[in-house]
């Protein structure tokens, strides 16, 4: 499995002071369900001299190798490890490059002995050691990964590449005006860039106008809101009462439509009424003195004067009730005409 996550070129300066390029992959070789065929492949390049140094590691090499350290890691741990230590992200881990005899006097440094072997070989071999170092409170952990040199880049290739460097540098130059026009474009861009700072910086000085206007704004709504709300409850209201009214007038028209239509006192005009009533007092005193002369009975002679007597009053009490039952009327019509006048008003007014 290649986790592109685990894939890092980086630009490493050891202790010594040597810059190196270090390339380092993590390539899977049994598939995507296998998680223990694993490579972690390793390069580093002299920056200065072109020499490279690769090799590969798989899980169980990276296992037994922190086993034998003393402090046990994963592969995967590992890996994080020397990302960290590659990207200087932590400092616990530490990278270096060293020679087989920076190696040996290392392990003659920690445990205080000298070796008792030849170094002819290491010495002609050009093989590097990449230490990863583990720092915790109390400790120190080397973890040594060996290189295997790979010798100087192919003379052809540094040729080819030398060519293209020229090649490259030559059409540069001849583009010299280009150049002179990127650097008044670049002055240009500096100078409109200057203008915004300077305008942004006036804009945020004067923000607290802007700020007190916004919030004169708000006021303004907030008021306009409530007006709204008020002259809704007040056309609420109002129709609510129109529509009282204007009930209360059906059913008084119901009422009287259903009255019977004859000619009565009360359904006569006012003047005629009395007039009415007038005559009927005059009739019924000359009533009065016929009876008292002719009449044996005196009984029934008062019975049909208090009835002649008693019919004018009561066509004057019904012209009084009828006249008072128009007067309201006139008051209701009134009522509603002014209450539809504000009605439409208000509906304009929202």
């Amino acid at each position: 499995m290649n986790n592109p996550g685990q894939n890092l070129v980086t630009t490493y300066v050891c202790k010594s002071g040597r810059e190196y390029i270090v390339k380092m992959r993590v390539v899977g070789l049994g598939g995507e369900s296998s998680t223990s065929r694993r490579n972690l492949d390793i390069t580093v390049t002299d920056k200065h001299t072109a020499e490279k140094w690769q090799s590969s590691y798989d899980v169980a090499y990276i296992e037994n190798l922190t086993q034998k350290t003393g402090n046990y890691k994963q592969f995967d741990i590992f890996v994080a490890m020397l990302q960290s230590g590659l990207l200087k992200t932590s400092d616990c881990v530490s990278l270096d490059l060293l020679t087989f005899d920076d190696l040996e006097l290392l392990r003659c440094r920690r445990t205080e002995v000298g070796s008792d072997y030849s170094l002819v070989g290491a010495k002609m071999s050009n093989r590097r050691y990449l230490i990863i170092t583990y720092n915790v409170e109390f400790d120190r952990i080397h973890y040594p990964l060996p290189l295997e040199y790979c010798g100087l880049p192919d003379t052809a290739v540094l040729q080819s590449t030398i060519r293209k460097l020229e090649a490259e540098l030559e059409r540069l130059r001849s583009a010299g005006g280009g150049i002179e026009n990127l650097c008044k474009k670049l002055e240009l861009l500096t100078a409109a860039n200057k203008k915004l700072v300077e305008e942004n910086h006036r804009l945020s000085n004067g923000g607290r106008g802007i700020h007190r206007l916004l919030g004169a704004v708000k006021s303004l709504e907030r008021s306009v809101a409530e007006e709204r709300a008020s002259f809704r409850s007040r056309i609420q209201k109002l129709r609510t009462e129109n529509s009282i009214l204007v009930a209360k007038l059906h059913r008084s028209s119901e009422a009287v439509d259903r009255k019977p239509r004859r000619s009565s006192p009360l359904t006569l005009p006012f003047q005629s009424r009395c007039s009415m009533g007038r005559r009927r007092k005059s009739r019924s005193a000359l009533g009065r003195g016929r009876s008292k002369s002719a009449s044996s009975s005196p009984g029934s002679s008062s019975v049909d004067s208090i009835k002649s007597i008693g019919s004018p009053r009561q066509g004057v009490v019904g012209c009084r009730r009828l006249k008072t039952k128009e007067i309201d009327f006139g008051n209701l019509e009134s009522r509603i005409h002014k209450l539809q006048k504000m009605l439409k008003d208000g509906i304009n007014i929202n």
